[in-house]
């Protein structure tokens, strides 16, 4: 079960260290199962999946051609926003609107 979130601004900043610490296909695979799903609700699933693929290959080709990482987080960050929701008891935010993709809200150095 997936609640709303509405946290302190101090969680952010750890949510954003958190996915910083992912690696690139990672990131990638969060973002491009996201268009996945927008698509899939809409049209279906031969559709879904070339928007995924479509999809990935833009985000490689900006990930690996300009060794954008922060690119991804901060797009990641867009659709954990656009999501707004998080597990029962705030632990983790969704970045997909399925909840396939969660990133903790607690530094995850400190477990």
């Amino acid at each position: 079960m997936a609640w709303g979130h509405s946290f302190s601004p101090d969680v952010w900043p750890i949510v954003r260290a958190n996915l910083e610490c992912w690696a690139t296909n990672d990131l990638i695979r969060a973002i491009s199962d996201d268009i996945f799903e927008h698509v899939y609700a809409r049209a279906n699933a031969y559709h879904a999946r070339r928007a995924k693929a479509a999809e990935i290959g833009r985000l490689r080709d900006v990930a690996y051609r300009l060794g954008a990482i922060d690119w991804l987080v901060d797009r990641t960050m867009d659709l954990i926003e656009q999501t707004g929701l998080c597990d029962n008891g705030g632990w983790a935010v969704w970045i997909d609107r399925e909840g396939y993709h969660t990133v903790s809200t607690t530094n995850e150095s400190d477990n």
